[in-house]
């Protein structure tokens, strides 16, 4: 799994982009970015899921547990779009409504 860093104008705000597999043999990459992206003081993270090419359940509650660190941290953990695995694993385990999704720089999220 790739994960792109972008900083955005905001200092609170990251944006991070993954491409490949999220799964158990590598969430903690992402797990890392996001808690060195809080450590830094980067306390609002925009994910895209866009690239993802397969997610397995158990990374979708991993991703959950990133959230509600943001969110203990002052800061929030929000998703702008997402492939169709994605979505098919959110509805499956039904997070949908946990792992929200946000509009990013006035485009539509995927929120299907």
């Amino acid at each position: 799994m790739a994960i792109r860093s972008t900083p955005s104008e905001s200092p609170a705000l990251l944006l991070l982009a993954l491409d490949g597999e999220l799964d158990v043999l590598n969430v903690g990459k992402l797990s890392d970015t996001v808690v060195d992206a809080l450590e830094a003081g980067r306390r609002h993270l925009l994910v895209d899921l866009t690239g993802v090419t397969w997610c397995d359940v158990g990374s979708l509650y991993t991703l959950l547990g990133m959230r509600h660190a943001a969110i203990h941290a002052g800061g929030s953990l929000s998703l702008t779009a997402a492939s169709d695995c994605v979505h098919e694993a959110l509805d499956r385990v039904r997070l949908r409504g946990l792992l929200p999704f946000v509009e990013r720089r006035g485009r539509p999220g995927d929120a299907r």
